[in-house]
């Protein structure tokens, strides 16, 4: 018997040919598409791998104010880290272009060279591959930088710049300014001497971690290590330190010059007040012999009476009362004499007092300034006033520079399976629906073999053979087109056009060769046994009747509807799995376009927001500010913190800015704790007004919170805008302290002095990059998903029309013209199509705008995807013209059914 059916296998393939071959093709697409961006996304993440380790990449690096010495190396080794040390300068080359000098490195980060062999002689370089690429260097090339000439020996990469930002904190990689190159250590010592590198040296240090030592081991130790600020060996830094971290040292000397003062007081009062004793007795010793005396004279003159220092003053002016001429004279002047005794003894033991109390209060002086001391000295000592040499620290998980491809890979990958799983589902009910029709149009010939004996279990094997030979050879043949060079390596191309990464051999994991040659016959035969069953579940006599069960709801009372309308609302209910899977086609369909259009929305956003965002034509980022901003400039205080979102942890960039200022269209307010937030960090984590945010110093391992008092339109970067003195207060800075200055026009500031410069120009040439990456990808989407949908609903209205094929051929017999059996049997669709793409457009935005940012979780950047209005229509108008055209194409199809049908399918 399976001989027979075997027979009838060839024969349906035949007469369904176009359609077998359009689900085939639509299999072979899709596989593709899957198989390659998957493959791609694998191929890149496991060799990566394979090449960071095989190149040693870094757990983590590290700038200093001056190089370790081999001390302190020692010291990181013995906590547990392997070191080497990184210095690199930047020059600019190339009218404009800039490139960052390294030594060739020996243990940490490798080169790889795709091309040649690493600089050996002092005259040779080393290019990075994408600088390479997009600025049309060779091997052999000449280079010259700081008026050397290098001769190209290489063409390479080094994991620690597998994404080429300039600055961690650039939004896109622009390799066509930027760039990277290794030269050996008596060149970079030749470079370094020329003193034309466009900022002072950085001396990085990169490291590898051992045993169990982790990071914060790592930091921990660095913090230890402490700097002589007189070693630093620039003049720009002893500038600012003189005005900023000098003054510790000052107020720590002051507070022991003090301390030193009031001991010295208090000691030189001591020594003083030990005679006040004396002092004291000797004036009172001089005040009794002198009233001694006056008694004396005056008992020569026959007057006894003895003088006290109480009553001498009464008694003596008794006598000159009572006596005149000379005596009285003598006793007046005896008792002035007295007084002023008396005056000089009081004012001894008036000052003897006073230089008591005085010891006593400088005592109290010199216990107080101990006091304030060693609270000054625990205070000082909790905050470590030492300038520790770690000038920055970022782990290998927090650097954007390593592992960018394999990350934006791994969102690939989650893509690639969550559309695989998509399109599964849509090819096996695409299956079920023309087996399904299948079953039904053969009704009369299944149900008179059942009556010929033939199990169910033959006709299942037999309905199963088409649709599983169907899927397993579209799904073959999709897979090795996936595998070959039009698929993963055409995938990573993108890849390559944007990340530096080493080349790599095409890697098929075993999960893509299960998904891509197993999966899809797998689905096709559980569910089509299922459907199939169902269908075969009927007696023999209802088979042979060709008896078909009226879907729920097909005899609605439609009252009194016209003609025309009911019988199309009775037809549109007699196909309603027809119709449904063509509305979940459009579903899937319009998810993949929503993707495209969604990408197409981000990085138009992106390239136009960047430009109008940015008003400022100059942004300095200062190392070592001078006291006072420079003449034309806007100063800004800045803090950079940190936020994590989707497994990234971005940097915050806490802004300080004159309310007045001219850069930013922000309104500021009042408060440490109420802030502007940019639209790009609104959007990236989902803030809005009244909102709390919490951002991290990771630095200070502080925690700050804030509440979102307003957002502001500024896409280029995330900012958290607050008033410069509540940002200058809030992170302890001096009340006139700044680090960023704003500019309309170049203010020639020294490079020593800076971080980095960003110029709008910059902004502006890296602006559409996004925009040029993703264009081949928003192109091959909105192609697949426009043929995803015109293939299934093309096919689907097909199937009903040939499920209609007897009933249109019954018409046909009554004289209905093919205008009005269109009318009757596919303009009914329209209402499908139109209703359908009313709901499904606006839920498969819905849903794609909620999956999409986890999809550019690796971008630090942020946009409202929201279409414009006229986007809207074009779409819902896209999808109507498509069902016109493919309508159109299908009255032909209706020109085939001829009235002779329904003699076919009589009783």
């Amino acid at each position: 018997m399976q001989k027979v059916l075997r027979k009838r296998v060839l024969r349906d393939l035949k007469n369904n040919l176009f359609r077998y071959i359009a689900l085939a093709f639509l299999i072979i697409m899709g596989m593709y598409v899957i198989v390659s961006l998957i493959g791609a996304g694998y191929t890149i993440i496991d060799n990566g791998e394979t090449h960071d380790e095989a190149n040693k990449i870094e757990d983590g690096q590290f700038s200093v104010f001056v190089p370790l010495s081999d001390d302190e190396i020692s010291q990181l080794e013995d906590a547990g880290a392997e070191v080497e040390g990184m210095f690199y300068e930047d020059y600019e080359v190339m009218d404009g272009k800039t490139l960052r000098v390294f030594a060739n490195r020996e243990n940490i980060d490798l080169v790889e060279c795709d091309e040649g062999n690493l600089a050996e002689a002092d005259d040779e370089i080393v290019v990075e591959k994408r600088f390479s690429q997009v600025n049309d260097i060779s091997v052999g090339d000449i280079i010259q930088i700081a008026g050397n000439e290098f001769k190209v020996t290489g063409i390479g990469t080094s994991p620690d710049y597998n994404a080429l930002f300039k600055e961690m904190s650039d939004t896109v990689v622009d390799s066509k300014v930027f760039g990277t190159v290794f030269v050996t250590e008596g060149a970079y010592d030749k470079l370094n001497a020329t003193g034309e590198s466009v900022k002072t040296e950085t001396y990085l240090y990169a490291f590898r971690l051992e045993g169990k030592t982790t990071c914060d081991d790592v930091k921990d130790a660095l913090e230890d290590i402490k700097v002589d600020t007189d070693s630093i060996d620039d003049e720009y830094f002893q500038e600012y330190w003189d005005r900023t971290g000098a003054a510790i040292n000052d107020f720590k000397d002051g507070i022991k010059d003090l301390k030193s003062g009031a001991n010295e007081l208090a000691d030189g009062l001591g020594e003083l007040t030990d005679n006040n004793r004396k002092l004291n007795n000797a004036a009172q010793e001089l005040f009794d012999a002198y009233l001694e005396q006056a008694s004396s004279s005056l008992s020569a003159y026959g007057l006894d009476t003895e003088l006290t220092e109480d009553n001498y003053n009464d008694e003596m002016t008794k006598i000159a009362d009572s006596q005149g001429g000379i005596v009285a004279m003598s006793v007046k002047s005896a008792m002035s004499d007295i007084d002023s005794i008396k005056v000089f003894k009081d004012g001894i033991k008036e000052y003897t007092d006073g230089a008591a109390e005085a010891k006593d209060g400088s005592d109290e002086l010199a216990d107080g300034v101990a006091e304030l001391k060693k609270e000054t000295d625990s205070f000082l000592k909790d905050y470590d006033t030492d300038l520790a040499n770690i000038t920055s620290f970022v782990t290998s998980d927090d650097n954007p520079r390593t592992g960018g491809a394999a990350d934006d890979q791994q969102i690939n990958v989650q893509a690639g399976y969550f559309f695989g799983v998509l399109l599964m589902l849509l090819f096996t009910y695409v299956i079920s629906v023309f087996v399904v029709h299948g079953i039904e149009k053969e009704s009369s010939v299944i149900g008179a073999l059942y009556a010929l004996g033939v199990k169910r279990r033959d006709l299942m094997m037999h309905y199963l053979t088409l649709p599983v030979i169907v899927t397993t050879v579209a799904g073959i043949i999709g897979f090795l087109i996936g595998i070959s060079n039009v698929g993963i390596p055409v995938q990573m191309a993108d890849a390559y056009a944007y990340y530096s990464i080493p080349a790599m051999d095409v890697k098929i994991p075993p999960i893509l060769i299960v998904y891509g040659i197993v999966m899809t016959p797998l689905a096709a035969i559980v569910v089509n046994y299922f459907v199939i069953r169902k269908k075969l579940s009927q007696t023999a006599l209802s088979l042979i009747k060709n008896e078909v069960k009226q879907p729920k709801g097909s005899n609605v009372d439609l009252g009194d509807m016209g003609f025309v309308g009911r019988f199309r609302v009775r037809q549109m209910l007699r196909e309603m799995r027809t119709g449904l899977t063509i509305v979940i086609g459009m579903f899937i369909a319009l998810i993949c376009l929503m993707l495209s259009l969604n990408t197409a929305t981000f990085c138009s956003k992106v390239k136009k927001q960047n430009v109008e965002d940015t008003h400022y034509e100059y942004m300095y980022t200062y190392k070592y500010p001078t006291e006072n901003p420079p003449e034309g400039g806007e100063a800004a205080y800045a803090k950079t913190l940190k936020k994590e979102v989707y497994g990234y942890n971005w940097d915050v960039t806490v802004l300080g800015l004159s309310k007045n200022t001219k850069y930013f269209d922000v309104d500021l307010k009042d408060g440490k704790n109420r802030v502007a937030i940019s639209s790009s960090f609104a959007e990236k984590y989902g803030y809005g007004v009244g909102d709390e945010i919490v951002l991290h110093d990771e630095e200070n391992d502080i925690d700050y919170g804030f509440t979102v008092d307003s957002v502001t339109q500024y896409t280029p970067a995330f900012y958290v805008f607050m008033t410069i003195d509540d940002a200058r207060e809030l992170f302890g800075a001096g009340s006139d302290e700044y680090n960023v200055v704003f500019s309309d026009k170049d203010l020639e500031v020294d490079p020593a002095r800076l971080y980095a410069t960003t110029t709008k120009a910059d902004i502006e040439s890296a602006a559409g990059i996004f925009a040029d990456q993703m264009r081949s990808m928003v192109i091959m989407i909105v192609i697949i998903s426009t043929l995803i949908f015109v293939v299934v609903m093309y096919l689907m209205m097909k199937v009903m029309i040939d499920r209609s094929a007897f009933s249109i051929s019954l018409i046909k017999v009554f004289g209905f013209k093919t205008k009005e059996i269109r009318k009757l049997y596919l303009d009914g669709n329209f209402f499908i199509i139109a209703i359908g793409a009313a709901i499904c457009l606006p839920l498969a935005k819905l849903i794609m705008s909620a999956v999409y940012p986890s999809l550019v979780s690796n971008v630090n950047c942020g946009v409202k995807l929201t279409f414009a209005p006229w986007l809207w229509a074009v779409l819902y108008g896209g999808i109507l013209v498509l069902y016109f055209i493919i309508n159109r194409v299908l009255v032909g199809r209706l020109n085939k059914i001829v009235p002779a049908e329904v003699l076919k399918n009589r009783e």
